[in-house]
């Protein structure tokens, strides 16, 4: 079974997004975060563990836009 949850993104673009998956079979269930920034004509789609997914997004959007991150 699958479930998911909406959750607050920072703004980082134009439009963003973010969901928790929960998915859950025999007993045991994962989490994986999924969160989409869109920035002009470049969208940009991070997926993983909801914490490896908070520290980079801003490195991932910064490096497909050009633009220079300044959050670490």
């Amino acid at each position: 079974m699958v479930t998911t949850q909406k959750v607050l993104v920072a703004r980082l673009g134009d439009e963003q997004w973010s969901q928790l998956l929960t998915c859950s079979a025999g007993g045991r269930s994962s989490i994986v975060k999924q969160t989409a920034v869109r920035t002009g004509t470049v969208v940009v789609v991070v997926s993983g563990s909801p914490g490896l997914v908070d520290t980079h997004v801003h490195e991932a959007v910064a490096k497909a836009t050009g633009a220079r991150s300044t959050e670490r």
